[in-house]
């Protein structure tokens, strides 16, 4: 092994498994932070003191069968309950819901591409939005990028199976690479109660894609029968055959009916058709063919207008605009999308690997393709004589309640799509840079108190607040929450909407805020956080059976167990109205999206500080359906907090030099 290039997983064995924290340190940690929900309000915080005492003397035993469970597992005492819990037993749909969604900056030398046949009038909303429309047709550029991205996603996973890839490192020291082999040839498999996910090595080393057009899956070969890279031009050859194929189709009325729309809805709905449609031996090799292929493509006829219309292309990429839900494989963990235009975009399964590491792996990929210009003047390489092998996979004995259950899976998703609201905000004011030299904070826990505040603002109360922090400094580490909405946060946004303030008063409160922001931040990271270990503990009452030694619980301990959990104070503080995460800097991923958690006035936000702007996703449901949700509002009045705050800290520029030097 090259010690210049160590394999990706060499590490593995030096990582930490995930640390169960002491019992009383995260008691303390969740009073701390239930602190600004429970406000002045002695009796209430008398009351969730009283509960959390209780339940830190009954509690005990339940952190000793929780240490004795963690010894039975292989990884760490959380990785198959958080997927079991976060994921595989959600039942909604996974459309909006639970998969995540980017899309990747166009290519500015595109070709072939069609626009909109109707103008758009400037006092339309839409002229501001973009609009998504169906050309009914397929592009040349299309295919060609779509090629690309494929020979390109496909140079990542032979450097995962070769184990390449540069081992990531913080300053708390080496990442877990494991979620990195969990993202090829990876599936969900719906089951009632509790899905499943499926890998072998068959589908790991796969030689195989699928390809969806209107809803018709294609099995295409992406290696040859010795195990070689098809070329460009081979692998374009086969996607205008399935083109060409589905035109005919059409004309024949040879459609079978749109299977894909039951990967988006809800999951038991699902489980019941897969369970009949694996009955049949035909339908088990077209579901195990479509298991196997290393990643989804999603070639679609609809486009944005006007081109760039990044509210209008994420759109597409989320959910699939004109039809929610249709010609996707929403249980593949990968999922590339490309509209008529050569718009790229991507939809990911969650359970098995967070957000992040695929957003790595897309970043670098469409780096590689931004590198090549796809010309209408040079064809792309490709073998002499090549013939296309067109390979439709087909469903049979698609019964009356099948379809009606497709329906029904229509009419679910199209009204998921229709309650959410989601857009891109890019704020151009100041990034990364800025916050760092004038205001001297953290540029992550800046960005997080700006959003509180925006919140703060518009809905007159503090929200719960979810930041995912990453734990991969443990071995299959996933993520654990930062419950951002602390003491200090509140205090910072009392005093910014206190007009008796001075800048300099608010300014001292970004600080203290940012500081414990950051402490806070470190704990979840370093395996110390609150609502992974409560869950753990939830589950160890729940589950767990009593240890040999343990004595015979009692009813008290029984009452003061229960009561802790069923605690309003606990369920408000975990019903998480600001769910955010941010990401590295990226330059080719243009938005990024996921699903609020939360409804009523709740936001999903994903945001990427950049040196010198700040990018923000952000997710809502409708006004009437989140009941007081407003996303445009948040946006306009997300500007207006980052503009507030570059006052404040830029006319605080000489204090901030005082507090630095010690003058203060």
């Amino acid at each position: 092994m090259d010690p210049k290039h160590p394999h990706m997983l060499s590490e593995q064995g030096k990582l930490p498994r995930l640390p169960i924290p002491p019992l009383r340190q995260t008691i303390e940690r969740y009073l701390d932070s239930v602190a600004p929900i429970l406000g002045n309000d002695t009796t209430a915080i008398a009351e969730t003191h009283r509960k959390a005492s209780m339940f830190l003397k009954a509690g005990e035993r339940l952190q000793q069968r929780l240490i004795s469970y963690d010894k039975t597992q292989n990884n760490s005492w959380l990785e198959s309950w958080w997927l079991e819990m976060a994921y595989l037993g959600w039942r909604e749909g996974l459309c909006i819901n639970s998969n995540y969604w980017l899309t990747v900056a166009d290519d500015s030398k595109a070709y072939g591409t069609v626009t909109c046949p109707t103008s758009l009038a400037s006092s339309d909303s839409e002229s501001y939005n973009g609009r998504i429309w169906d050309s009914y047709e397929y592009g040349e550029f299309q295919i060609r990028r779509a090629v690309r991205f494929i020979q390109r996603a496909l140079d990542f996973k032979e450097s995962i199976n070769k184990g390449r890839l540069p081992i990531e490192r913080t300053k708390a020291g080496v990442l877990c690479m494991n979620q990195y082999k969990c993202i090829f040839g990876m599936t969900r498999i719906p089951r009632m109660g509790c899905d499943e996910l499926c890998q072998t090595s068959a589908s790991v080393n796969s030689c195989t894609i699928i390809v969806i057009v209107q809803d018709q899956i294609y099995n295409v070969h992406v290696y040859d029968d010795a195990g070689h890279r098809k070329l460009d031009g081979d692998l374009e050859i086969e996607l205008f055959a399935i083109v060409a194929d589905i035109a005919e189709r059409n004309k024949q009325c040879d459609i079978d009916p749109a299977i894909p729309i039951l990967t988006a809805g809800h999951r038991d709905r699902w489980a019941a058709a897969y369970e009949k449609l694996e009955s049949h031996p035909s339908n088990c090799a077209t579901l195990a063919a479509i298991q196997e292929a290393l990643f989804a493509v999603s070639l679609d006829t609809t486009c944005s207008h006007p081109p760039g219309s990044i509210n209008a292309e994420q759109l597409t990429v989320k959910c699939h605009g004109t039809q929610p839900g249709h010609n996707r494989w929403y249980d593949k963990c990968a999922n590339y999308i490309f509209d008529r235009n050569g718009l790229a975009g991507y939809i990911g399964e969650h359970s098995p690997c967070d957000a992040l590491v695929t957003a790595i792996m897309n970043e670098n990929i469409s780096k590689a393709v931004a590198r090549e210009h796809i010309s209408s003047a040079l064809p792309s390489p490709c073998t002499p004589d090549y013939q296309p092998s067109i390979c439709r996979l087909r469903f049979f004995d698609v019964d009356d309640t099948i379809l009606i259950q497709i329906q029904e899976a229509e009419e679910e998703v199209a009204r998921t799509a229709r309650s959410s609201y989601s857009r891109q905000f890019r704020f151009e004011g100041y990034g990364a840079n800025w916050i760092k030299k004038v205001a001297a904070v953290s540029p992550d826990a800046f960005a997080q108190l700006a959003l509180q505040l925006t919140y703060f603002q518009m809905h007159g109360k503090f929200a719960s607040v979810y930041e995912t922090a990453s734990t991969r400094q443990f071995l299959h580490g996933r993520t654990e929450t930062v419950r951002s909405l602390t003491s200090e946060a509140a205090d910072f946004l009392n005093t910014m909407c206190d007009s008796a303030m001075s800048n300099a008063n608010k300014y001292e409160a970004l600080v203290r805020a940012t500081k414990k922001h950051q402490i806070i931040l470190r704990q979840a990271s370093s395996g110390g956080g609150i609502d992974r270990h409560l869950l753990g503990l939830r589950l160890a009452y729940y589950r767990l059976p009593p240890l040999p030694d343990e004595p015979l619980m009692s009813q008290d301990e029984k009452h003061a167990i229960e009561e802790f959990f069923a605690d309003p104070v606990l369920t408000r503080s975990s019903s998480f109205q600001l769910s955010t995460s941010g990401l590295f800097p990226a330059y080719y991923i243009t938005h990024t999206g996921f699903g609020c958690v939360v409804s009523e006035r709740g936001y999903g936000i994903n945001y990427i500080i950049e040196p010198n702007r700040i990018r923000f996703g952000i997710e809502g449901k409708t006004k009437a359906v989140g009941k007081g949700t407003d996303v445009e509002l948040f946006e306009k009045t997300l500007h207006q907090s980052l503009a507030e705050l570059r006052i404040i800290c830029g006319q605080s520029k000489d204090y901030v030099g005082d507090m630095s030097q010690g003058r203060l």
